[in-house]
């Protein structure tokens, strides 16, 4: 494989001119005659520059990294895909980093993301990452990054995020359009995303003067489709009186809707569910009701912000909240 140095030597010029004409945004300045001379010697020896050293160089790596609990959640998967598009248009690549809400995965990345010196992060604004130094650690290096989803807000850095208190409003309000009062609420324990989705939900039966009952709320330790499945359980054992289900996202909805089927209660019927994020609604049976976020649009503000960033032209710190919307089918 040829090297700068071959080129230098067929075309008879320093290895700094050959530099100057690969970088051709170098601001060193090399004379038409040398130019093609370079160039014709790059293309007899099949010369292809160490695109990463260079970028290197220059703190230029046209790549991002984009930091999420796990791929397997569906909602981040389908994040992630808007991600490389966008990425993919401004001729960017993209690091994809799982932590797994581990502490020594987070470090790890943060390490390997400022030797690598990638053009910024998008993060989802988890325990993990908003507990320790990653933040800070890549904001001191001048790397730009941008929290999209979560519910922690960093105010120094731009945030994109979800007003899950007013949309789990909105979903309690429609299942009692639909005549439901005995409404149960399905969550995890230590997440802050349930905790502002609860106070939602707590509002609604608030301003709706009726009675919050806390044998209606399960909180379990998973996102899992097995986790609904558990929690509805229980749910349903203390509360046989139970009419509908509001759930902390589609994959544990799922989970819900089995257990039902499997004690022979009817989705609507016997029973309403609705889910929340519309990653995988579609596909469940009875297909369910849900509240769809706005994934591309979000992604769309994302990147917008990250590449000001990034290109230098942004100004004051943005934080922007988006609105779910319920998305209607057979599970209500």
């Amino acid at each position: 494989m040829a090297t700068i140095k071959d080129v230098a030597k067929k075309a008879k010029v320093s290895v700094a001119t050959v530099s100057a004409i690969i970088n051709s945004d170098s601001n060193v300045k090399v004379s038409k005659k040398l130019t093609k001379r370079v160039e014709k010697a790059i293309l007899e020896l099949n010369y292809r520059p160490n695109r990463i050293a260079r970028a290197l160089s220059k703190k230029e790596t046209h790549t991002i990294a984009y930091v999420v609990p796990s791929i397997r959640n569906e909602f981040f998967a389908q994040i992630a895909h808007f991600i490389e598009d966008y990425a993919f248009a401004e001729g960017y690549g993209v690091y994809l980093c799982n932590t797994h809400s581990n502490l020594e995965r987070v470090n790890l990345y943060r390490d390997n993301l400022i030797e690598n010196r990638v053009g910024g992060v998008i993060t989802t604004l988890s325990w993990e990452i908003t507990q320790g130094d990653f933040i800070n650690s890549l904001q001191k290096e001048g790397i730009p990054i941008v929290g999209l989803a979560g519910a922690r807000i960093i105010k120094t850095i731009d945030t994109v995020t979800i007003n899950d208190q007013a949309g789990t409003k909105l979903a309690i309000n429609y299942l009692f359009s639909k005549q439901h009062s005995k409404i149960g609420f399905i969550g995890s324990r230590d997440s802050k995303t349930t905790s502002i989705r609860l106070l939602g939900y707590k509002k609604a039966f608030k301003e709706a003067n009726l009675k919050i009952d806390s044998n209606l709320i399960e909180l379990g330790k998973a996102f899992s489709r097995d986790e609904g499945y558990l929690l509805a359980k229980k749910l349903i054992q203390k509360n046989s009186k139970v009419s509908a289900i509001f759930v902390y996202n589609d994959v544990m909805a799922a989970g819900v809707i089995e257990l039902l089927n499997d004690l022979g209660l009817a989705v609507p019927n016997d029973i309403a569910v609705i889910g929340y994020d519309d990653s995988i609604a579609k596909y469940i049976r009875p297909k369910l009701t849900t509240m769809a976020l706005p994934k591309e649009k979000m992604v769309n503000n994302t990147m917008q912000i990250l590449f000001q960033r990034i290109n230098k032209k942004a100004g004051e710190i943005i934080h922007r909240k988006v609105l779910p919307e319920i998305i209607q089918r057979d599970s209500t």
